[in-house]
């Protein structure tokens, strides 16, 4: 079982990591960018997923690691980011994008990232 400020500091660092990547993807494709209120709601999905995830499955048969250093929170937390980021594109029509799926791959494999590196 994890403390809440282990889990905490794994939502933050999803923020802010999400943060930098919706910068370098911003660079990276020559499309319109994507408005600063939607990148922040983004990053706090992003943080806000793995937060909800890693407290609400926060038991020790899911932290175990059968395969090492990966435990099936690990695995788990990333189709919760994958399912809101969803969610969020639906209410936001300016993520009804021709990009956002690559988009929303990238941060569904850093929300995976995150969850190993950080707890």
């Amino acid at each position: 079982m994890f403390s809440l400020t282990q889990v905490l500091v794994s939502a933050l660092s999803g923020v802010v990591l999400s943060l930098v990547v919706l910068a370098l993807y911003g660079r990276w494709v020559k499309n319109t960018p994507i408005g600063r209120a939607d990148v922040a709601l983004i990053a706090i999905v992003v943080g806000l997923s793995i937060l909800v995830w890693r407290e609400a499955g926060n038991t020790a048969s899911l932290n175990e690691d059968p395969i090492p250093v990966v435990s099936p929170n690990d695995v788990l937390c990333p189709v919760v980011t994958y399912v809101s980021l969803s969610v969020l594109a639906g209410f936001r029509s300016t993520l009804q994008r021709a990009d956002w799926p690559r988009l929303r791959a990238w941060l569904t494999l850093l929300s995976l990232v995150v969850n190993i590196a950080t707890i």
